[in-house]
C-alpha cells in the first residue's frame, strides 16, 4: 500500500488541515487586533499620505485668497494692524458682489487706544453683511483649562457667522482630519467651512447633511480639558497642479487690483507672512492654515470629505478577509502560493487606495497586509516540516520490505516446501525433478540461456540467504531536506523492480489479484483479494507471516475447482507448460468462516462463483519469475444463466402445449374416413387459429421483453406523450368495442415530452389497456389520463373491473405471473413485467391502486424533459 493511501498519511493530512485552520484563525485574529487597537496606525498613515498624492478636488473657480504677506507687512506696517485697515479692505470688497468674506484672523478683544478704528471695522463688517469670523479655543494657565475665545462682541454681533478653525494634528505632527463641530462642554460651533456652507444655503431644505463619524461613547472629559468634538472627517488633498488664486492685501488697498476681480467670489483673508501665518504639515506638504480651510470648504460642498470606517468594522472585515485569503493560499502549490500572496497583498492595497480616491472612504490596509505577509513564512515552514516528515515516513515504509535474517530464514524454509509441493524440487536430495526441468524450459520461453539452469530452483531459494539489501549510497546534499530526498531516491531505486512488476501485472489483470514469486511468497494483493479472501487475517495453522507460501496454499485450497484438480497440480502444470490456466471454482465454507461474514452481499461464500486464472510473467530478461493469480466474480452471470434456463423451460412448456393440441386436431382429421370433399370443420380451424395465435403472442411477448431489456439511454429520443396517448386511444376503442366498453380520455394541455423509445412506450400503455379491457365487464367505462406534475408526467389507465386482491398485488410485475380469473388464465405472464421493465428503463416507476369489485388504476410516472433539455436533444 502506498504511503499516501495509508491511514497514517491520511491522519497526517487531516492534522495538516486542522493546523491550517488553526493558523488561519490565529493570524486573522492577530490582524483584527492590530486593526482594532490601531497598532499599525503609523504604517497606515504612511500609505494614506502616499495615496493622497494622487488625490484630486474639483477646481475652486470661485475661491480667492487675500494674503497678509511679507509685502503687505512692509507697506502697511508691523502686525497687528489697526482695525481700520481691515475696514478699508471690507469697504473695497463691499463695492463688489462677493459671495462671502472669510477672515481667518482672530479679533478676541478691542484696541483701547484706537476705539474709533475698531468701531469703523465693526461698521464695515455690518455694511458688507457676509463676513464670517473665526472662533478659537485656548488653554488658560498651566492647569489646562480650555475656554472658547470668540471675536469681541463688537465684531461678533455684526458678523454673518462664526466658525472654529481648529484642525486635528496626529501624533506624527501631520494634519489629516477635522471635526466639523467643536465646543467647550458641547460640540456647538461649526467649522469655518461648515459655517460658510450653511450660510450660502439659505433655504432650509438646502441645508447640508453634516458628514463625518459621530463621536460616541467617548470618555468623559476632565474638569481641566472639557472640549467636545463631533463629525470627524479626513481631509482630501488637492492635486499637485491644483492651486488657489492669491492676491496681496496691500495691492488691493492701493488699487492695484481691480475690485471687479472679486465679483461672485468667496474671499478668504489670512496671514501668510513669514513668522505670522500658521504653516500646517499635510500629507502633500506644508500649507497655510487659511488655504487648508479653503480646501476643506471645497471638499465639503462637493461631498468629498473622507469618512473613516468604524474600528469594529475594520477589525471584522480584516478578520474575514485574512481568514479567506489564508485558507485559500494554504491549499495552493508553492508557486501559486507565492503568486497568490503577492496578488493578495497588491489587491488589498489597491482596494484601499481605490476606496480612498474614488469612494472617499478610508480603510487602513496595513494590518491585513501584515497578516498575509506573516502567513507566508509560517505556512512555508510548516509545509517544509510536513514534506520532511512525509519523506521520512516514506523511507520508513519502503524500508519495511527489507527483512531481517531470521525472517529470511523462515521464508527460505517456506519456499522449499512450496517448491516441493508443486513438484519442482526434491527437498531430500535438493535436486530438481523432471517436472522442474520441464518448467525451467517453459520459464525461459524456449529461449536458450547462457545461465546455469541445472541449479535454477536452488538459485531461487538462495535469494533468501542474502543479507538486507544493498547499502544505500552516501547521501548527497548540504541541506536536510536535500539529504532526505537523496536517501529516499536511493531506496526507491532499489524498489523500482517491484513497482514495475505491480504496474505491469495490474495493466493485464483485474478483479481480485494476487502476485507471488516462484516460491509462493505473496508480494502484492489488491483490495478485492483482501475483501474476498480476508488476506489481512492470518489463519491459525499458518506459523509464518500472512505472506508465506503456506498461507497462499491455504487460501487456494479453500477455492474448490470444478475440474476437481488440486491447486498444487494446477501450479505444477503451469510451471511445466507455461500455459495460462483458466477454470471455474466455488469458495468453500471454510473461507466463509475465515471471512467472518465480511461481505454482506453474499450470505455464504459457497454461493460465490469464481472464474480463476493463473499465469506467469517476467520482468527478468531471461525467464518468467512471477506468478499472477486473478479471480473474477461470475456469480451474477451464473444466476443470469440459471434464470434464462428457467425462462426457456417455462416458455418451451407453454409453446409446446398449443402445438400438441394442433397435432391432435390434425391426427383426428386424418383418422376420419376418406372423402373426396373432406374439409376441416370451422371449429377445428378456429381452434388451430387460436392455438397458433397464442404461440405467436408468447413469442412476441418474449421478443418485446428482450427488446426492453436491451434498451439503452443512448438510443432514446424525445417523445411526445400526447402522441403515445393518441395511439393508445385508437387501440382502446378498437379493443373495447366488442364488449361495449366506453373509453374516456383526459389530458393536460401542457407539453408532455420525455426521453425514451416511442414504440416501447406505446406497447407498454397498450398492454395496460389490454389487461384492463380483458378483466372489465361489458358496458363499463375505461379512462385514459395524461397529467403533468412539477417533477413528472403521469399516464393512467383506470378500469371498472373486478380489481386485484392484496395478496396478488405483491408479485404482479414479476415474470411469468398470471392473474387468476374465473374467465381466463391465458397469457405468458410477461405483459406487466414488460411494462415494468420499460418504465424502469425510462427512469420512471409504476404504481397500482386496486379495490375488489370497484376497479384498478395503473399509473406510469415518467420524468419530463424541460425546454433546455429538449433543445439540447
Amino acid at each position: 500500500m502506498r504511503f499516501y493511501k495509508s491511514p497514517k498519511y491520511q491522519a497526517l493530512i487531516s492534522r495538516q488541515g486542522l493546523l491550517l485552520i488553526l493558523l488561519a484563525l490565529l493570524i486573522s485574529l492577530f490582524s483584527a487586533y492590530l486593526a482594532y487597537a490601531g497598532q499599525t496606525q503609523s504604517l497606515d498613515w504612511l500609505y494614506y499620505d502616499n495615496t493622497q498624492k494622487y488625490s484630486h478636488l474639483p477646481p475652486p473657480d470661485d475661491v480667492v485668497m487675500i494674503d497678509i504677506d511679507d509685502k503687505s507687512i512692509n507697506k502697511i506696517g508691523r502686525w497687528p494692524w489697526p482695525r481700520k485697515e481691515h475696514a478699508r479692505l471690507l469697504d473695497i470688497l463691499s463695492t463688489t458682489n462677493t459671495k462671502a468674506v472669510i477672515i481667518d484672523v482672530l479679533f478676541p478683544d478691542i484696541d483701547t487706544r484706537e476705539s474709533q478704528s475698531d468701531l469703523r471695522f465693526a461698521q464695515a463688517i455690518k455694511r458688507h453683511g457676509k463676513v464670517i469670523l473665526p472662533i478659537h479655543f485656548e488653554m488658560l494657565g498651566q492647569q489646562g483649562l480650555v475656554v472658547e475665545s470668540p471675536p469681541h462682541t463688537l465684531f461678533y454681533s455684526k458678523a454673518l457667522a462664526l466658525g472654529h478653525v481648529h484642525l486635528e494634528t496626529e501624533t506624527d505632527g501631520i494634519v489629516r482630519s477635522v471635526f466639523l463641530k467643536e465646543g467647550v462642554g458641547t460640540a456647538f460651533w461649526p467649522h469655518l467651512a461648515l459655517a460658510l456652507l450653511e450660510k450660502l444655503n439659505t433655504h432650509p431644505s438646502d441645508q447640508p447633511l453634516i458628514p463625518g463619524n459621530r463621536v460616541q461613547d467617548r470618555p468623559k472629559a476632565s474638569l481641566s480639558v472639557n472640549i467636545e468634538r463631533d463629525y470627524h472627517n479626513l481631509i482630501p488633498m488637492p492635486a499637485a497642479e491644483q492651486g488657489l488664486r492669491h492676491y496681496s492685501y496691500s495691492d488691493i488697498l492701493e488699487g492695484v487690483i481691480d475690485p471687479a476681480a472679486f465679483n461672485n467670489k468667496l474671499v478668504y483673508i489670512g496671514a501668510t507672512a513669514a513668522g505670522l501665518g500658521d504653516v500646517i504639515a499635510t500629507p502633500i506638504g506644508n500649507m497655510f492654515g487659511v488655504e487648508l480651510n479653503a480646501w476643506i470648504f471645497q471638499a465639503l460642498r462637493h461631498n468629498q470629505m473622507i469618512q473613516n470606517y468604524a474600528k469594529g468594522t475594520v477589525a471584522l472585515v480584516t478578520f474575514i478577509t485574512v481568514l479567506l485569503f489564508v485558507l485559500v493560499m494554504g491549499q495552493l502549490s508553492p508557486r501559486f502560493f507565492l503568486i497568490f500572496s503577492i496578488l493578495g497583498i497588491a489587491s488589498v492595497l489597491a482596494l484601499s487606495a481605490a476606496l480612498l480616491l474614488f469612494e472617499h472612504r478610508w480603510f487602513p490596509p496595513t494590518s491585513m497586509v501584515i497578516g498575509l505577509v506573516l502567513f507566508f513564512p509560517l505556512w512555508s515552514w510548516l509545509r517544509a516540516e510536513y514534506v520532511l516528515r512525509f519523506l521520512r515516513d516514506e523511507i520508513e515504509l519502503l524500508s519495511e520490505g527489507i527483512q531481517s535474517p531470521h525472517s529470511l530464514a523462515n521464508s527460505k524454509q517456506s519456499a522449499q516446501r512450496f517448491l516441493e509441493q508443486t513438484g519442482m524440487l526434491n527437498i531430500s536430495t535438493n535436486q530438481q525433478t523432471p517436472m522442474g526441468q520441464q518448467a525451467i524450459k517453459a520459464l525461459y520461453s524456449g529461449r536458450e540461456s547462457k545461465h546455469d539452469t541445472e541449479h535454477f530452483w536452488q538459485q531461487q531459494i538462495a535469494k533468501y540467504d542474502a543479507n538486507i539489501g544493498p547499502q544505500a549510497k552516501k547521501n548527497e546534499g548540504v541541506e536536510l531536506i536535500a539529504r532526505t530526498i537523496s536517501q529516499l531516491s536511493t531506496i526507491k531505486q532499489n524498489d523500482q523492480k517491484n513497482r514495475q512488476l505491480i504496474e505491469k501485472s495490474l495493466s493485464r489483470l483485474q478483479d481480485a489479484v494476487c502476485i507471488t514469486d516462484l516460491c509462493g511468497k505473496i508480494t502484492f494483493t489488491n483490495k478485492h483479494f483482501k475483501k474476498w479472501f480476508h488476506h489481512d487475517i492470518v489463519p491459525k495453522e499458518a506459523s509464518a507471516s500472512s505472506d508465506s507460501a503456506e498461507y497462499l496454499l491455504s487460501i487456494l485450497n479453500n477455492i474448490e475447482l470444478k475440474s476437481e484438480l488440486s491447486w498444487s497440480q494446477v501450479l505444477s502444470s503451469l510451471y511445466q507448460t507455461g500455459q495460462r490456466f483458466t477454470g471455474e471454482a466455488t469458495l468453500s465454507s471454510k473461507t466463509n468462516a475465515l471471512k467472518n461474514n465480511a461481505d454482506k452481499k453474499h450470505s455464504s461464500n459457497s454461493d460465490r462463483q469464481l472464474l480463476c486464472q493463473a499465469s506467469l510473467v517476467s520482468i527478468n530478461e531471461t525467464h518468467h519469475d512471477t506468478l499472477i493469480l486473478s479471480f473474477t466474480d461470475i456469480t451474477q452471470l451464473k444466476e443470469a444463466e440459471n434464470a434464462r434456463a428457467e425462462a426457456l423451460s417455462f416458455l418451451s412448456h407453454d409453446l409446446r402445449s398449443p402445438m400438441v393440441s394442433v397435432l391432435a386436431i390434425l391426427e383426428n382429421y386424418h383418422s376420419e374416413p376418406s372423402s373426396s370433399d373432406r374439409r376441416l370443420s370451422d371449429t377445428a380451424i378456429q381452434s388451430i387459429k387460436t392455438l397458433v395465435t397464442k404461440n405467436l403472442d408468447y413469442a412476441e411477448s418474449f421478443l418485446q421483453l428482450s427488446k426492453a431489456d436491451a434498451l439503452l439511454e443512448t438510443s432514446m429520443n424525445p417523445c411526445d406523450l400526447h402522441a403515445v396517448l393518441d395511439g393508445a386511444q385508437v387501440y382502446a376503442h378498437a379493443l373495447a368495442a366488442p364488449k361495449s366498453i366506453s373509453v374516456v380520455t383526459e389530458r393536460s394541455d401542457d407539453d408532455a415530452w420525455v426521453l425514451g423509445d416511442l414504440a416501447l412506450l406505446e406497447r407498454a400503455l397498450n398492454n395496460l389497456i389490454s389487461n384492463a379491457i380483458k378483466f372489465s365487464p361489458a358496458g363499463s367505462c375505461l379512462t385514459l389520463a395524461l397529467e403533468k406534475y412539477p417533477t413528472a408526467l403521469q399516464l393512467s389507465v383506470v378500469d371498472q373491473g373486478h380489481g386485484i386482491a392484496k395478496k396478488d398485488q405483491a408479485g404482479l410485475f414479476e415474470r411469468f405471473t398470471r392473474l387468476k380469473r374465473s374467465e381466463s388464465t391465458e397469457g405468458a405472464g410477461l405483459g406487466l413485467n414488460f411494462v415494468a421493465t420499460v418504465v424502469k428503463k425510462h427512469q420512471g416507476k409504476i404504481t397500482l391502486d386496486s379495490e375488489l369489485n370497484v376497479g384498478t388504476t395503473l399509473t406510469i410516472h415518467l420524468p419530463f424533459l424541460n425546454e433546455q433539455d429538449l433543445f439540447n436533444h
